[in-house]
């Protein structure tokens, strides 16, 4: 797995390892694993209501971007500038979901008269902090990214990336039991956290319970096909079954997943002044990469 694949990744060998994905204040790990668990008995890890019968009001209050935007719809709103706001919080809850802090903020800026649903230069700078956090998690040092996530209020906007972050750091700390708790509030609040899902997993293959990891991975695909993490780690997971066809299947997507993302990454980075000639350079270059990643993907997983 790649270095920037924001989740504690397995090792050749299929153990779990830190990844970058959160923190905790200095001196405030036992506050912030309390905060952790006070997010699952707030949420009760209770399933969603469905969205006609959710306002989207309180939807909004619990930081759950989507589903407010789509109880809003399905009751009926049609205040152009409410659902502008609403849209604009959704692209920003798919975009922390990825990472992409900077986008994230982009979209938020980008809109000409956002309604006042939420307080806005406040969410640009939590994402600034979790930008900040991310970025050490990605250095492999918790203790800065902690700095950093300390800046966050209890009652931030995005508190199911907090806790995503949070249980990283607890696998940073050994602590499997902790990072899981974190996890599991975190996918409460955010079913479709699948990082979170996706580490959630991670921590089952650690403690070897393979067929809850593979589960756990699963449902973080059915959010996010294209996640080359889950794929990869599922691989894995299958390897350590014995299933050993899936377990290739699974690394290829993965391998393919990867390649996908990069060829998006270099096509926004390049767009505005490739040419034609440019564009078939990239090609070449993108299957090369492609072989090589998928050689070294199976020679780590053991099969070549």
């Amino acid at each position: 797995m790649t270095a920037d694949a924001h989740t504690p990744e397995p090792t050749p060998g299929g153990t779990a390892t830190p990844g970058p994905d959160a923190t905790h204040g200095p001196g405030g790990a036992e506050s912030r694993d309390a905060s952790a668990a006070h997010a699952t008995q707030v949420t009760g890890a209770a399933p969603a209501p469905a969205a006609a019968q959710l306002d989207w009001r309180q939807a909004l209050a619990d930081r759950r971007f989507m589903a407010a935007r789509q109880a809003y719809i399905v009751s009926g709103g049609t205040d152009q500038a409410t659902l502008a706001a609403l849209g604009a919080l959704s692209d920003v809850q798919e975009l922390v979901h990825e990472r992409s802090f900077d986008k994230a903020v982009k979209r938020i800026e980008r809109q000409e008269q956002p309604a006042p649903l939420v307080p806005w230069p406040e969410l640009i700078g939590q994402l600034e902090a979790l930008k900040a956090a991310a970025a050490q998690l990605d250095r492999r040092d918790p203790d800065a990214a902690g700095a950093a996530l300390a800046e966050l209020p209890d009652d931030n906007w995005f508190p199911s990336e907090y806790l995503t972050q949070l249980g990283t750091v607890r696998i940073y700390d050994s602590d499997l039991a902790a990072a899981q708790t974190a996890f599991e509030a975190a996918v409460a609040l955010d079913p479709k956290h699948y990082r979170a899902l996706t580490n959630l997993g991670n921590v089952a293959l650690e403690q070897g319970r393979v067929d809850a990891a593979i589960e756990h991975y699963q449902a973080a695909l059915k959010v996010n096909e294209d996640f080359s993490n889950a794929h990869h780690n599922l691989g894995v997971a299958y390897r350590r079954k014995g299933h050993l066809n899936k377990s290739v299947k699974s690394l290829r997507r993965a391998q393919r997943a990867q390649q996908k993302r990069e060829a998006a990454v270099a096509r926004e980075s390049l767009g505005k002044w490739t040419g034609a000639s440019g564009s078939k350079f990239l090609k070449y270059l993108l299957w090369g990469a492609a072989a090589v990643g998928a050689y070294l993907i199976l020679k780590a997983a053991g099969y070549l």
